[in-house]
């Protein structure tokens, strides 16, 4: 993509603390300085003030999503020559082609190991495979460790509370409430990114299960107030009880440890 050196970041993600996890991941390089954003909306304030020489961008954010924001910097004469690389859970074959299509050079899976992030991006950067990324000793891979497990705490002690709004959510959303479905869909997608990236392997597999599910249920039923079948209806609140078991499994034996 360029044989120039990578000097700045910008990294846009309405999930903080997979915003600070890439903050701290990328900082462990000296050479680079790392820029964050919550929204489509600032990573476009953002790439006009900063001009970065990449863009790193999740897929799906409220409002303005990855792909809007892709699609708004290449018609803006400011910002249409940053290269944008997306960061996504929504990282098989046929999405990434799609996303190739959009005008993205790359994609960079979600859960991605924080120490190897530096790697990752430099491989894209330099259109090859690049060298392992070298970091500046033991002391700064405990730093981000300690704080991947901190944030790790913190992940589950919100997802318990969202677990219980994606319960309500799944009662409430038998007449197929687009608002309602979205929303599901945009907190399981949250979640299974966020908890693979922690190590709640069971976690993420729950809130990817119901993510798939309720995706179903918005391409099956488009039109708004379209009923939804009483057993697919069951289905999802099923699963966003197993999600919440799978939390409770997880903090509990995060306090064990």
């Amino acid at each position: 993509m360029n044989a120039t050196a990578l000097r700045t970041v910008l990294y846009v993600d309405d999930e903080p603390d997979i915003r600070t996890i890439v903050q701290i991941a990328l900082s462990l390089s000296k050479e680079l300085t790392v820029h964050t954003g919550e929204s489509g909306a600032q990573a476009l304030e953002l790439a006009r003030a900063l001009h970065p020489d990449v863009l790193l961008l999740d897929v799906m954010m409220p409002g303005l999503d990855g792909p809007g924001t892709l699609q708004q910097m290449r018609a803006d004469p400011e910002t249409a020559d940053i290269p944008i690389i997306f960061v996504t859970a929504k990282a098989m074959p046929r999405e990434v082609a799609q996303f190739r299509e959009m005008g993205a050079v790359g994609v960079i899976a979600k859960p991605f190991d924080p120490m190897q992030l530096i790697q990752q991006l430099l491989t894209l950067w330099e259109g090859r495979e690049a060298e392992t990324a070298p970091v500046d000793g033991y002391a700064d891979k405990a730093r981000v460790q300690q704080h991947v497990v901190q944030l790790g705490d913190r992940f589950l002690q919100r997802t318990r509370d969202e677990t219980v709004i994606l319960h309500t959510l799944a009662e409430h959303a038998h007449n197929g409430d687009p608002v309602v479905i979205e929303q599901m869909e945009r907190m399981a997608h949250k979640i299974h990114g966020t908890g693979s990236m922690f190590g709640y392997a069971a976690v993420s597999v729950c809130a990817a299960a119901l993510e798939s599910l309720v995706e179903e249920v918005r391409l099956r039923e488009p039109e708004r107030g379209a009923a939804i079948e009483p057993q697919v209806l069951q289905n999802l609140i099923a699963c966003t009880d197993r999600l919440a078991q799978a939390v409770e499994v997880a903090a509990a034996a995060a306090v064990a440890a």
